[in-house]
């Protein structure tokens, strides 16, 4: 599965050579984005360009955002106008501007309503305010109006790529299936504080998004063979049963998810410890394999 397309003259893979050569845009959560890191690195090409590398181990330089418009405003004077607008998706919001050096996004200000879906893409920049924080934005190169369905796949898309980085930051190996695959990702700074930021913003994204949608991804993976690594001398004593509680929960799940008084009634049936179990679903939600779709139910991914 690849990146949908973003409408004539957007362009995810441009290339070229030299100055003109434009770095892929990944798709990206906005809390990812400002949670991430900057680092200045020489490229093939041998120019210095200013990287940032996400807390999900993503290295990027332009990026594809999609979220709900929630506040524009004309910052600028009448001769100079600046346009300060506000994107927000299920982790969070970034705020750019679209200046006079950008006299085409410019024209598209009286078509774009707040509270309505859009999709950015760009180039990841920062500048210090005046209380003398770095402050992330985003230097937009194409602005948009989205359908609700196209926001949730730009958001699934980058949820998709955010747990396969963990994946592979973790030594699991790559999602189920071929098109979950993604690079080797970049090690993100932070240690556990920033692994359990990155794993909840994960969570929350997942919960927000379009649930039929969700559903048809979610069977694309449960279709797909799970890889699993041989067990180390430290590895986590719990990690033998979870395969049995995933295993639990798809047995219940009538399509809605599991219900967790169903989950509670068939351990007790199996006579297996009720806290032992309790502890397996909390890894399991914590690593992103299974989640809640609505409140006091369980699904597996």
């Amino acid at each position: 599965m690849g990146y949908p397309a973003t409408g004539e003259g957007d362009n995810l893979f441009d290339g070229g050579d030299g100055m003109n050569r434009r770095e892929p845009a990944f798709p990206i959560l906005v809390q990812d984005l400002l949670s991430s890191t900057k680092e200045e690195i020489t490229t093939d090409d041998g120019y210095q360009r200013k990287f940032f590398v996400t807390i999900t181990g993503a290295r990027v330089f332009r990026i594809v955002i999609a979220g709900v418009l929630m506040d524009m405003a004309d910052i600028g004077s009448e001769d100079s106008p600046i346009y300060r607008l506000r994107l927000a998706d299920p982790t969070g919001g970034i705020s750019f501007t679209i200046g006079r050096y950008s006299p085409e996004l410019q024209k598209m200000i009286p078509d774009l309503k707040t509270t309505y879906p859009i999709v950015i893409i760009g180039k990841v920049s920062s500048f210090v305010s005046k209380k003398g924080d770095e402050v992330i934005t985003v230097n937009p190169e194409s602005i948009r109006h989205i359908s609700k369905e196209e926001r949730s796949m730009w958001n699934f898309l980058s949820v998709r790529d955010a747990m396969a980085r963990l994946w592979k930051l973790e030594g699991r190996g790559p999602l189920p299936g071929k098109w979950m695959d993604v690079s080797r990702p970049d090690d993100p700074r932070g240690g556990e504080e920033v692994d359990e930021k990155a794993k909840t913003m994960i969570r929350d994204t997942l919960r927000f998004l379009n649930k039929p949608l969700f559903a048809r991804e979610l069977e694309q993976i449960a279709l797909a063979p799970r890889q699993t690594t041989p067990m180390d001398e430290g590895s986590d004593p719990l990690e033998e049963y979870e395969d049995l509680v995933v295993g639990m929960i798809n047995d219940l799940d009538r399509g809605s998810g599991t219900r967790w008084d169903e989950l509670v009634d068939l351990i007790d049936r199996n006579r297996l410890s009720r806290d032992i179990v309790e502890e397996v679903v909390s890894n399991l939600l914590d690593k992103g394999l299974i989640y809640e779709p609505v409140l006091g139910y369980l699904k597996a991914i």
